[in-house]
């Protein structure tokens, strides 16, 4: 299947990688730029397919939503709902596949690329990046996030979290259960290949069943 130029897709091994393309501008998301991830995932061909990974090109997998939106006082009227329609397509495919699915992360992986991390299955976390959930601060109650973020690191965690918009280290996001595995930048995505790669090898049967055992929020 083809890329486009927010978003390359590369197949590998029955392992599909999607990645952010916008480095210059640290893979902050534009309206652009979900619309075509969300076609991209849609458009992934599911039988040849046994694991995603999702990431970004450049040193920052994610630096958040891009802020002349998340910016703009009229976010509410000119861009919200778009917003809420796109996101919802993702995350439902996310948490629909029968395959392994993660977010490998390096360098900052903020605001909306950490909530699309809470749809995978796994997230790898490169050892120096910069992890926050900072709506809030611009006045934005991403209330959608919290039932996901409080079944992965419970209540008082994801208060702290959502509340404050502060930056969580990896190493307390790993103990929390955020994330996964905390590696160094360089091998995240390696990392997170290997991990989703591992699971593909096993029953696709069994994995999908084990997969719809676990209890995603409503």
């Amino acid at each position: 299947m083809a890329s486009s130029p927010l978003v390359g897709v590369e197949i590998t091994e029955e392992i599909a990688t999607l990645r952010l393309n916008r480095p210059d501008n640290l893979n902050a998301v534009t309206l652009e730029l979900l619309a075509d991830l969300r076609d991209a995932l849609v458009d992934l061909p599911e039988g040849e397919i046994r694991g995603l990974v999702i990431t970004g090109a450049g040193d920052v997998t994610c630096a958040g939503m891009d802020r002349e939106i998340v910016a703009d006082p009229a976010y509410d009227e000119k861009y919200a709902d778009e917003i809420n329609e796109l996101t919802a397509e993702i995350y439902d495919v996310l948490t629909s596949r029968p395959y392994p699915t993660a977010v490998a992360a390096r360098g900052a992986l903020i605001g909306i690329g950490f909530i699309l991390s809470l749809r995978c299955d796994f997230l790898v976390l490169g050892e120096e990046t910069k992890l926050a959930l900072p709506e809030v601060q611009f006045g934005i109650a991403a209330t959608d996030t919290v039932p996901y973020l409080e079944a992965i690191a419970g209540t008082r965690a994801t208060k702290e979290i959502v509340l404050t918009g502060d930056p969580l280290a990896p190493e307390r996001a790993r103990h929390l259960g955020i994330a996964n595995r905390v590696v160094s930048n360089e091998a995240a995505e390696k990392a997170a290949r290997e991990l989703v790669g591992g699971i593909a090898e096993h029953d696709s049967d069994a994995v999908r069943e084990l997969k719809s055992a676990t209890t995603v929020p409503e």
